[in-house]
């Protein structure tokens, strides 16, 4: 499922009969993807946060406990009395300086991790490319609703829609056991849009889970049948692989190369800084033409051995880095799949498209919205021009399947591709 908007240029149009049959055209943008991306994760990211309070309790908690500590040893067999005189003096003077350098900055980090979030969830849109507009249709039917977009299509049924949520600035149709939610700009609307589609939550919530969807169009209408078709359930491990494909996408790599680079350079600057930055501190005691000889004589003699050392933590942690994200991936998967019901899944594969259904959704792939196809680990995964790819756990297939199915997407795509690149 793909998040999304309505822009100024909605509308409804009366293409049926039925009076609770609406259809809205719109187009999808980032503002609304960060709001659905949000609205879906607000308890990951609150959880995020309220780990960072708990490890500054306990660190806190640490350093007062060291303090308390050193106090009662100073104070010796004087009494309470010097204990607590001790322990106040060091807690309010040099030694209370260190838990305010730790409590201040963390704080602020605090006060500014939504702005992180928005900003790490704006950069991986376009990391992405969905930033871009795109042009979206949704049909709103008594049995569920219905969203197209270029190259793919989806079917949700009521029973697989939870309500509508009013926000100060979106309105969020949530979705039961989908990691996503279908979000209206507020501003974008009318009373008249407004009211209707409230009146369809409503409707969809109460009675529609027993009206059939009509997926108009989704179902085959030439008569084709399934070139094949296989079924699985998804697993914490499946959901592992796609946040895996996440993480060693070119942009992260980029980043995490850049951010590795400069910490070499931090920590081949940072001792000789700290050293200047003391000797501008009575720079009149010692001038130049002795500080200077002296310094290059540090450098050479003790300052590097420190900057090796700190080299030395950098590269355990680059050694060490693809094991942390393997392990980051498999909690995190194994979190989102504890936040929903697991439904079987089928695919039915089509020469000129995808199909997976589940209990009461259906998505539909055109070939044209895949690049290419990858076998990874024991997966498929047939990857998007837009968005997150598709993901086939070889666990599905028989083995002589496997070669067919990898077989027939490839040709599918390939064909595709050709197509665009000749302007077709």
């Amino acid at each position: 499922m793909t998040s999304t908007n309505t822009t100024p240029s909605i509308q409804t149009s009366e293409i049926s009969a039925s009076s609770e049959t609406f259809v809205v055209e719109s187009s999808i943008e980032l503002p609304e993807r960060l709001a659905g991306s949000l609205f879906v994760y607000a308890d990951l990211f609150e959880a995020a946060r309220r780990r960072l309070l708990h490890i500054l309790f306990w660190v806190v908690l640490l350093l007062v406990v060291l303090i308390g500590f050193s106090s009662w040893q100073d104070s010796g067999d004087q009494g309470f009395g010097a204990f607590a005189s001790r322990f106040g003096g060091k807690l309010f003077g040099l030694d209370g300086l260190v838990i305010l350098l730790v409590v201040v900055p963390t704080l602020a980090y605090y006060a500014i991790q939504p702005m992180i979030f928005r900003r790490r969830l704006t950069r991986w849109c376009r990391d992405e490319q969905l930033d871009r507009p795109m042009a979206a249709t949704y049909r709103f039917e008594p049995g569920g609703i219905t969203a197209y977009t270029p190259g793919h299509c989806s079917a949700i049924a009521c029973q697989r829609i939870i309500g509508l949520t009013e926000g100060d600035t979106h309105f969020f149709i949530r979705l039961k056991d989908i990691e996503d939610v279908l979000v209206l700009r507020r501003s974008a609307l009318s009373d008249e849009q407004i009211a209707r589609i409230k009146a369809w939550a409503a409707s969809c919530q109460a009675g529609g889970a027993g009206e059939a969807l009509d997926f108009h169009g989704l179902a085959d209408q030439t008569g084709s049948q399934p070139l094949m078709m296989v079924r699985f359930e998804q697993t914490a491990a499946d959901r592992a692989i796609a946040l895996g494909w996440q993480m060693e996408r070119p942009s992260m790599r980029r980043r995490r190369r850049r951010g590795f680079a400069l910490t070499f350079l931090l920590t081949a600057l940072i001792w000789p800084a700290i050293l200047v930055v003391f000797w501008l501190l009575d720079a009149d005691r010692v001038p130049v033409r002795y500080a200077f000889p002296l310094f290059l004589e540090m450098l050479a003699s003790s300052v590097w051995q420190y900057v090796l050392g700190f080299w030395a933590i950098i590269v355990a942690i680059i050694v060490l880095h693809p094991w942390a994200r393997g392990r980051h991936a498999h909690r995190l998967a194994e979190q989102l799949h504890k936040r929903m019901r697991v439904y079987e899944q089928e695919v039915r594969l089509y020469e000129d498209r995808l199909d997976i259904w589940q209990e009461g959704l259906l998505n539909r792939f055109e070939m044209i919205s895949f690049e290419r196809i990858e076998r990874r680990s024991e997966h498929f995964l047939l990857l998007q021009r837009v968005g997150e790819p598709v993901i086939v756990p070889l666990r599905a297939f028989d083995d002589d399947k496997q070669a067919a199915f990898e077989r027939v997407v490839a040709r599918r795509i390939d064909e595709e591709n050709h197509r665009l690149e000749a302007g077709v």
